[in-house]
C-alpha cells in the first residue's frame, strides 16, 4: 500500500451551470482559471445564484488524495481552513479521521472556487483563496512526510510567499519520498514563473498536467523529471510516452478529472506495472467525468 502525503488548497467547489456566451461576461478563457477577490466572488454568486448545481469539498491535491485513498493508498493531507461552516464541511470530507488530515484554522474564510460548467461538461474556474493564503510550514505533519512514499503538491502552493515556504519545508523533510508536482493551470505558469524557476533546481520525480499545461511549461522553464503523466482529455492519458485511450462516455463535468487521474495512478503503482496502473487510473478519472462534483462519493 503506497503512502501518499500532500498539502495544498482546501476549497469548497460551487458548481454553476452556464452557457458558452456567459464566459465572455465572466472574462475567463474557457477551461482555465483566474483568482478573484471578495467583491468579485460576491458579485458572481449573486449573478448566478439560480444556476448553482452543488457545493462540495474540492481542492486539487485534496481531490487527488481522496481518489488515491478510494483506490487503496494510505494518505495524509495538510491545509488551512477558515473557522466557519465551510471549513467544518471540508474537514468532514475526510470522515473526521485525524489520521488523514492536519489543518489549522484561519481568521480568513475557507477558500471558494466557482466552477462554471458549460453544456459540453468543460469546467472554467474562478478561485477565491481565502484561508489558503495562510498555508504555512507549521501546518505540515513532518513525521507523515518523512514516512511517505510520495510527496505531492502543485502550482497553487507556489502562488504565495507562505506557500513557497511550505514547499521548501516539505522538500527538506521528504527523505526518500518521490516528489510529484502538478502544473494545475496554464495561467499559473506566468504568475508563478519566478518560483517555478526555483523549483526547477530541485529533484522532481514526476510532473503531471494536461497537454496544454505541459506545452506552456516547456516554453517557459525547464523542470527536469524522469516521469511525466500527461492527460489529453477525451483522448486519454500518457505516461512517459505510453498512451492509454479514454473510454467513450457522456461527459457531465470535467471538474476533478485530472486530480483523480494522478491520485489513482499513484495508488495503483505499487500493485501494477505502469501501463496497467495508467489504464485503471484513466478508467477511474472517466467515472469522475460522469458525475457532478470533483470526487466519486
Amino acid at each position: 500500500m503506497n503512502k501518499i502525503y500532500g498539502f495544498g488548497n482546501a476549497m469548497i467547489d460551487i458548481e454553476i451551470q452556464i452557457e458558452e456566451k456567459d464566459l465572455l461576461e465572466i472574462n475567463i478563457e474557457k477551461g482555465n482559471m483566474k483568482h478573484i477577490d471578495d467583491g468579485e466572488l460576491e458579485s458572481l454568486l449573486n449573478k448566478y445564484s439560480n444556476n448553482i448545481e452543488s457545493r462540495l469539498p474540492g481542492g486539487s491535491i485534496a481531490n487527488s488524495l481522496y481518489a488515491a485513498n478510494q483506490n487503496g493508498a494510505s494518505i495524509h493531507f495538510s491545509c488551512s481552513v477558515g473557522d466557519d461552516d465551510y471549513g467544518d464541511y471540508f474537514v468532514s470530507s475526510f470522515e473526521n479521521n485525524e489520521n488523514l488530515i492536519t489543518y489549522k484554522r484561519s481568521k480568513l474564510p475557507t477558500g471558494i472556487c466557482l466552477i462554471f460548467v458549460t453544456e459540453d461538461g468543460e469546467r472554467t474556474m474562478a478561485s477565491n483563496l481565502g484561508a489558503n493564503l495562510e498555508l504555512r510550514p507549521e501546518i505540515l505533519n513532518l513525521e507523515k512526510i518523512g514516512n511517505s512514499d510520495f510527496l505531492i503538491f502543485d502550482n497553487f502552493s507556489l502562488f504565495s510567499e507562505s506557500g513557497l515556504n511550505t514547499v521548501i519545508a516539505a522538500l527538506r523533510e521528504k527523505q526518500e519520498s518521490k516528489v510529484c508536482f502538478g502544473i494545475s493551470d496554464k495561467t499559473l505558469i506566468d504568475e508563478n514563473l519566478k518560483n517555478l524557476k526555483w523549483l526547477s533546481q530541485n529533484k522532481i520525480d514526476l510532473i503531471y498536467g494536461n497537454n496544454n499545461e505541459l506545452s506552456e511549461l516547456r516554453n517557459k522553464v525547464t523542470i527536469k523529471s524522469k516521469n511525466i503523466l500527461e492527460s489529453f482529455g477525451k483522448k486519454g492519458a500518457g505516461f512517459n510516452g505510453s498512451l492509454v485511450p479514454a473510454p467513450k462516455i457522456e461527459v457531465i463535468n470535467t471538474n476533478g478529472a485530472g486530480d483523480a487521474l494522478i491520485g489513482s495512478f499513484l495508488a495503483f503503482k505499487d500493485r501494477f506495472d505502469d501501463k496497467t496502473a495508467l489504464f485503471k487510473a484513466v478508467g477511474y478519472a472517466s467515472r469522475v467525468c460522469r458525475v457532478n462534483g470533483p470526487r466519486l462519493i
